[in-house]
């Protein structure tokens, strides 16, 4: 379970979200909602401890996470980034390069410390799909999923078959977050938080 309380989260010096509070159990689908630019990719950053928050907490089934004990709480995560495309040599180790981004690299890629990357050929709707497929299947045993736009740069059908993939997995009984602004994923989710009631 993730908890947020009170969270208010900035991003160099411009306060995105004001006195958030949330809780996204176990075994549900908890979808942050927003349009472009409201943080939603900032608030998973939050989650993930890349970010920290200027005022309340984050706690992972009641432990606090902060930038420094969010390593350890990462290694429960499985995450989906919106720049899937990142993870290319995932689905081709033959291509894989040194100047392929590791895993923090593609977890913190839009922070000021991320390390600059080459340009990498983006990967088809069906490679992103199985791409998502492959991530997931590798992390089974990750109790927390956190995906960034899962359906971007999808067709409506892999849209769904992505949605029924992450539904799978809060079945399972995973704590599923994810940011989206797909109808599909919105309407599906146990709960939906829209940042926009979080603004000043």
């Amino acid at each position: 379970m993730l908890e947020v309380k009170d969270a208010t989260i900035s991003v160099s010096g411009q306060i995105l979200i004001q006195d958030l509070s949330l809780i996204a159990p176990d075994g549900e689908i908890t979808c942050i909602t927003g349009p472009e630019g409201s943080g939603k990719t900032a608030f998973l950053r939050t989650l993930m401890g890349f970010l920290p928050v200027d005022k309340g907490f984050v706690t992972v089934d009641g432990e606090l996470l902060t930038v420094k004990s969010a390593p350890a709480f990462r290694q429960f995560m499985c995450y989906l980034p919106q720049n899937i495309d990142m993870l290319r040599n995932q689905l081709y180790p033959a291509e894989a390069t040194e100047a392929n981004p590791d895993e923090y690299g593609v977890w913190n890629t839009v922070l000021p410390s991320a390390e600059k990357t080459d340009e990498i050929k983006p990967l088809l709707p069906e490679e992103i799909y199985k791409l998502t497929h492959q991530i997931i299947q590798e992390a089974e045993d990750k109790p927390i999923l956190i995906a960034d736009e899962p359906a971007l740069h999808l067709s409506p059908e892999l849209a769904m078959e992505t949605l029924q993939l992450i539904q799978q997995q809060a079945a399972q009984g995973k704590c599923v977050l994810i940011a989206s602004r797909n109808p599909q994923f919105v309407a599906y989710a146990n709960r939906v938080i829209d940042l926009n009631k979080f603004k000043l």
